[in-house]
């Protein structure tokens, strides 16, 4: 008998803690919020990428600013296309609330639910491969003044050697 009394009371306490976790785990979910943005330029190079964040403590206005920690993106991730819309290369300088990307520069304002102000997103090691999309205001906020692009957005990448080249100028803005 005592027996039969404990293995109910082990399947009660499992069944609880098992709806628990997937209580917590969709309230959590039910509070993310994600977005997809794009940049296309005028050469006809592309970005496509997304991100999201916690609605119930990100406030209306989401800045982040290089890497280590973020305040409230969870994740960024940006993908680089071709004139042919072939993938020339994705990174996420945002995962699970940690930035990578020391230039990192994101603003996105949740009201109206646009990208505004300095945007640098990509990956930039100084290595082959490594491709990034960035605007004017980024590039004044980093010190580089010196390099203010002719247009307000640049596409960059780094070529087999490790090369800046930037590859796409445009007025076109970030869309989300």
């Amino acid at each position: 008998m005592t027996h039969l009394f404990t293995k109910t009371a082990i399947s009660l306490v499992t069944t609880t803690t098992l709806a628990l976790a997937i209580g917590i785990a969709t309230n959590n979910l039910a509070h993310a919020v994600e977005f997809n943005f794009n940049w296309k330029g005028d050469t006809g190079y592309s970005a496509k990428g997304s991100f999201n964040y916690d609605t119930t403590t990100a406030p209306s206005v989401i800045s982040e600013k290089g890497s280590g920690a973020t305040k409230n993106l969870q994740s960024l991730s940006i993908s680089f296309f071709d004139p042919l819309s072939n993938l020339i290369n994705s990174f996420t300088p945002v995962l699970s609330g940690i930035s990578n990307y020391g230039f990192l520069r994101f603003n996105f304002d949740s009201t109206t639910e646009q990208i505004f102000g300095s945007f640098d997103v990509g990956k930039d090691d100084g290595l082959p491969g490594d491709a990034w999309l960035n605007n004017n205001l980024a590039l004044i906020a980093e010190g580089f003044s010196d390099e203010v692009l002719a247009k307000e957005f640049g596409f960059n990448n780094r070529d087999a050697t490790g090369t800046k080249q930037i590859l796409n100028l445009s007025n076109n803005s970030v869309q989300a």
